[in-house]
């Protein structure tokens, strides 16, 4: 499977499976991505990540 390739194909055949599966998939990636960024970067990067999903996770939970 070629590189360019891969990740939309597992995302697409997670998100076929479920909204959550779909979602994981699209944060491995995330994870892949920064391991190659400053760790000071990687950390604020998900910081970010999660405080964004807070409100998402509050609402659905709740």
């Amino acid at each position: 499977m070629s590189g360019s390739t891969y990740w939309p194909r597992e995302v697409k055949r997670a998100e076929d499976a479920s909204p959550k599966k779909g979602a994981i998939r699209r944060l491995d990636r995330l994870r892949s991505i920064s391991r190659s960024l400053d760790p000071v970067i990687a950390n604020r990067m998900w910081g970010e990540i999660g405080d964004a999903l807070q409100p998402i996770i509050d609402r659905y939970t709740t």
